[in-house]
């Protein structure tokens, strides 16, 4: 590796790890707010499936494990904030057709009253994910009963729970 490939790749790690400092910084911040205003926000997370694998990430910035998605932008569907953020946050480019509306629930968590909205695609083949290390730190696809053992969010913790049981395997016939 060369001097100038070397240094290059401590400066985006240097640039990684602020980037990541910043998040923690604005997401304190928001909590802060969250704290003071107790609002009403609304979300979006995207399931995505291979078999009874499911994809989870980890943001820089939170202790608790999650899946792809985030807020919408103004005017934006449920939709389009499930496409962008699957593009954002691993990389991922699907159509909206591919996309299913699976649950929505409504959490009181991080001192808001949070309005969660879950979509899911089931893909024949486990996808190369791209991640920043910024925002997101890591992903992987894992058995749904695995990822039930770690520790997630309550309303990803309810959309697990019920995919697990539509996922269910059938029983073995007698």
């Amino acid at each position: 590796m060369s001097v100038w490939t070397e240094a290059r790749s401590a400066a985006r790690e240097l640039t990684d790890a602020a980037v990541r400092t910043a998040y923690r910084g604005a997401y304190s911040l928001a909590m802060a707010y969250w704290f003071v205003r107790r609002p009403s926000t609304g979300g979006v997370f995207v399931g995505v499936w291979h078999g009874r694998r499911v994809l989870l990430l980890q943001n820089s910035y939170k202790r608790l494990f999650s899946m792809p998605g985030g807020g919408a932008h103004p005017g934006e569907s449920h939709l389009e904030t499930g496409l962008r953020e699957l593009h954002e946050e691993v990389g991922l480019t699907l159509s909206a057709s591919q996309l299913r509306t699976a649950l929505d629930v409504v959490h009181y968590e991080e001192y808001k009253r949070d309005h969660v909205y879950f979509l899911e695609v089931d893909l024949d083949t486990e996808p190369a994910l791209t991640i920043d290390r910024r925002e997101v730190v890591w992903a992987a696809f894992l058995d749904v009963d695995a990822a039930l053992q770690l520790p997630v969010a309550s309303p990803i913790r309810d959309y697990l729970t019920e995919a697990a049981r539509r996922r269910a395997a059938p029983a073995p016939s007698s």
